[in-house]
């Protein structure tokens, strides 16, 4: 599981383009950029279709969705970034990630339910 985490957050920032994102099963941060800051990851996910659920965040209304739609809105998405890995652990559940790379940075994204 920590390799897992570690692979993730040591991949580059991608933008929130969903035409470059793969159709593939895996684990992906979402992040949001700051001025003369680094990014800030503020959502982990699971997914058998990544592609698919970055769709969906444009469309659906979790607090993260909304917090998607609200940047696309505002100027086209260009502070949201993201990054993901293939990940085949179906024994895993969502939660397990959200905590694995929440301690690897020390902060809890603010858009994960805390608990």
């Amino acid at each position: 599981m920590e390799n897992i985490c570690t692979r993730l957050l040591k991949k580059s920032w991608s933008n929130y383009n969903v035409g470059q994102i793969p159709h593939l099963e895996g684990i992906y941060v979402i992040g949001t950029t700051h001025p003369r800051a680094s990014t800030e990851v503020v959502y982990v996910g699971r997914s058998n279709d990544i592609h698919r659920r970055m769709v969906e965040h444009k469309r659906q209304d979790l607090a993260i969705d909304k917090f998607v739609k609200k940047n696309f809105a505002e100027n086209g998405g260009i502070q949201l970034r993201v990054k993901w890995i293939e990940e085949h652990d179906q024994r895993r559940n969502e939660s397990d990630y959200i905590r694995c790379v929440a301690n690897k940075l020390g902060y809890w994204p603010r858009f994960n339910i805390n608990g």
